[in-house]
């Protein structure tokens, strides 16, 4: 759970929610069914036929069975992956058996598998097909496996305190809520808790997608040349070290909040060099700031064209970062000036209102 506000379980999935998820998935599905459509038609038919088996019939009967939302679901499922599909099978709320676990597993190897024959052949759309699935699982342990009531499954990680307090007060419709400062989103009918500190999973888990980016660019550049190598890295450096810290962060307040050195999720343990500026930042700070951001971006694209198999994995990392980043961390951001901020207004004004309160008690 994330420190400060604490996330609720979410026992319902939104449009939105089902939205990202199936797009996530179809990533890598997509990826595959191109490289196997350069060679034969009727090899796409047969991923399209595995890939329909195990998640219609495989998945569903050995896996979802056992899930809360598919017995909470009543004619159809109602979870962020199977939105609409038929409960064909009946629901089994006890624990997944050996045989079962073994079928799942063997089922999601024939479907993840099946495609490599025809991607090897690809550079290209092999490396974007291994980052899309890496970054697919990654991000649902990191946002979606912390709040699920799917306690059965292996990847869940809902504290066991947790587990025990939802399932004395089921029953309740919507999240269950477990902390008082968990502000309701405007329309939505969930509950948006605002991430106030972040931990050092999280610096984790977003420094490993910006490294993917980085270090596929860097390994491009410096297979053509040192010299450039070395640019891109001063570009990197100075990007993320003054420009963004100088520009941006230092408007932020978790910037703001932090010591000598930096406890936000992209830079964690990094000094802080220039001084707070807790206003809102200028339309010169948010130009100096995205233009740096858009040649550090561009700046390799030259050497990437070169090497398929790193464009491949640059071009799904950027495009899974700023995704996922816009998805969950812009909706629980307390950043309120930054141009891509999503928490309501509402949300802003009682948050503001208890930190000011917090801050007289002091």
């Amino acid at each position: 759970m994330s420190s400060g506000i604490l996330l609720s379980l979410k026992t319902q999935h939104s449009t939105r929610d089902r939205l990202y998820w199936n797009f996530l998935n179809a990533i890598p599905f997509l990826i595959g069914s191109i490289a196997i459509a350069r060679d034969s038609l009727k090899w796409v038919a047969v991923y399209i036929g595995i890939a329909l088996i195990f998640f219609l019939i495989i998945e569903l009967r050995f896996a979802c069975t056992h899930c809360s939302y598919y017995a909470r679901s009543k004619g159809c499922i109602k979870c962020m992956m199977l939105p609409g599909v038929p409960k064909i099978f009946k629901a089994r709320p006890e624990s997944h058996s050996p045989f079962e676990k073994a079928m799942a597993v063997l089922g999601a190897l024939t479907m993840f598998l099946f495609p490599v024959y025809w991607l090897i052949r690809d550079p290209l759309l092999l490396g974007a097909y291994i980052v899309a699935w890496a970054f697919f699982f990654l991000t649902a342990r990191q946002y979606a496996c912390v709040r699920c009531i799917n306690f059965e499954c292996p990847m869940n990680r809902v504290p066991v305190g947790v587990k025990e307090e939802f399932k004395k007060r089921d029953g309740f419709p919507g999240n269950i809520e477990f902390s008082k400062e968990e502000f309701r989103a405007a329309g939505s009918g969930r509950y948006a808790s605002l991430r106030v500190k972040h931990e050092f999973k999280d610096f984790l888990y977003w420094n490993f997608v910006t490294l993917t980016i980085l270090f596929s660019a860097g390994l491009a550049i410096g297979i053509s040349s040192t010299g450039w190598l070395l640019a891109y890295i001063f570009i990197a450096f100075f990007h993320f070290g003054i420009l963004e810290q100088r520009f941006f962060c230092t408007h932020c307040p978790y910037f703001v909040r932090g010591e000598k050195c930096l406890r936000c999720m992209m830079n964690w343990g990094w000094p802080r060099h220039f001084k707070p500026r807790p206003h809102p930042p200028g339309k010169f700070d948010i130009a100096i700031t995205s233009l740096g951001f858009m040649i550090l971006i561009f700046f390799p694209l030259p050497f990437l064209l070169e090497i398929p198999f790193l464009l491949g994995t640059y071009l799904v990392s950027i495009s899974v970062f700023l995704l996922t980043i816009w998805r969950y961390e812009c909706g629980r951001c307390i950043y309120f000036e930054c141009p891509f901020n999503r928490v309501p207004a509402e949300v802003r004004k009682e948050f503001e209102k208890k930190d000011f309160e917090r801050m007289i008690l002091k």
